[in-house]
């Protein structure tokens, strides 16, 4: 199903590139439905701003995908392209208009939102312990709540971001790079946060244990502004 996604994207995107508006519709009209669903779960309890005004800056990132995308060496499937593109312009357009920039940037990159190459797998797949099943983590949703609360609550913003990234397929290089941070901060981020998972493993046996605190300190990160450019 998924390869046969990135078949029909290939095909509409070489056409598009002919100049064949209908193909580009088609593309605008397939992926409207995740625009809209990112600036839903982007903007969930955040008041005073305009849907649509949101959904046509995630238009733009959409544009800016199928343009941009390198159809004769597709590192990644157009749909997971896409969605990085679509979340870039949302988020920037949130940041300009809100100072919580913790949260929304927590929002707009949900762990169940979040595709991998195959466009198919959340990321809580990714970063779950031996002792965690993770196809129970993928069939019970409350589960899957239950360990993005936890991420949330222990790693820091660009500790999130790296783990979110990495589930994507983008190597520890290339996110550096996307974010405008030396190698080292990205790999200290990334053994940061081995490191907090497999105490709470050690301790909890379970990244959904009840009685893991909620509310951690988190540590105070140098970077921040965190501005993601795939």
């Amino acid at each position: 199903m998924s390869a046969a996604n990135q078949e029909l994207d290939l095909e509409l995107l070489w056409r598009a590139r002919q100049g064949q508006e209908p193909a580009k519709d088609d593309l605008v009209r397939k992926y409207l439905p995740m625009v809209r669903h990112i600036v839903q779960t982007t903007t969930v309890g955040i008041h005073g701003l305009e849907f649509e005004d949101l959904t046509q800056e995630g238009l733009f990132g959409l544009i800016d995908a199928i343009r941009q995308y390198d159809v004769e060496r597709p590192g990644v499937k157009f749909s997971s392209f896409a969605y990085l593109c679509i979340i870039r312009k949302v988020y920037n357009s949130l940041r300009s208009q809100s100072s919580g920039k913790h949260r929304l940037l927590n929002q707009a990159l949900s762990l169940y939102s979040v595709m991998d190459r195959e466009g198919c797998r959340p990321v809580v797949d990714f970063i779950q312990g031996d002792s965690v099943n993770p196809e129970t983590v993928v069939e019970d949703k409350w589960t899957g709540m239950r360990v993005e609360q936890v991420l949330r609550d222990y790693l820091s913003v660009l500790e999130y971001v790296v783990t979110v990234l990495l589930r994507q397929g983008y190597t520890t290089s290339e996110i550096s790079r996307a974010m405008g941070l030396n190698l080292k901060a990205v790999d200290n981020a990334r053994t940061r946060v081995k490191a907090k998972l497999r105490r709470i493993l050690r301790k909890y046996g379970s990244l959904t244990h009840p009685e893991i605190p909620r509310k951690m300190r988190k540590r105070e990160d140098l970077y921040l502004k965190v501005k993601v450019s795939l």
